[in-house]
């Protein structure tokens, strides 16, 4: 899926809300909860830049404290200590929210496996292609299931279109 709208518009509470519900009612299913057994992550956001990155795992953490149980919620970013993210990643998280290059970086370092991924969501889309993290975006694609949700979310619609089509989107369906 494609949705486009203006800034401020409610993109961000339009994926995370639904991706929180889902997770947190899965995990009431699970009576040994997330920690102990269930693959992770579940969900992979990739935002363009740090600071989107990081006011995503805010919004996040601030929706999920509602929830019950919690949903697990990192953040792996440029910038931040490697040990620390190593050890974040070790917590089984079901949402990881990233900038590509890092976040790239980290699988391959940690060798891992994203075979649990049901749902990777693209943040402003538009410009994570803009700003050069096409390959980035299309290694970590090539570390996940075929049978995932792919959703981009962005404000504008770029004239190169075929990018969109390099992110993992079979027969997308266009919501503006």
């Amino acid at each position: 899926m494609v949705a486009m709208a203006r800034t401020g518009s409610g993109k961000t509470a339009a994926f995370l809300i639904p991706l929180l519900e889902k997770l947190s009612q899965a995990q009431q299913s699970i009576e040994i909860g997330p920690s102990k057994g269930s693959a992770f992550p579940k969900a992979i956001i990739l935002s363009p830049t740090r600071e989107l990155a990081l006011q995503t795992y805010k919004f996040a953490k601030d929706l999920s404290r509602h929830l019950s149980p919690p949903v697990n919620i990192i953040t792996i970013l440029g910038g931040d200590s490697m040990d620390s993210q190593f050890e974040l990643l070790h917590s089984k998280p079901q949402i990881v929210i990233a900038t590509p290059g890092r976040f790239m970086h980290l699988c391959v370092e940690m060798e891992l496996k994203l075979g649990s991924v049901e749902t990777i969501i693209f943040d402003e889309a538009d410009r994570l292609f803009e700003m050069g993290f096409g390959i980035q975006v299309n290694e970590i694609i090539q570390r996940l299931p075929l049978n995932r949700q792919t959703i981009l979310f962005s404000a504008t619609m770029p004239k190169i279109l075929v990018e969109f089509t390099k992110a993992g989107l079979t027969d997308p369906t266009l919501i503006r």
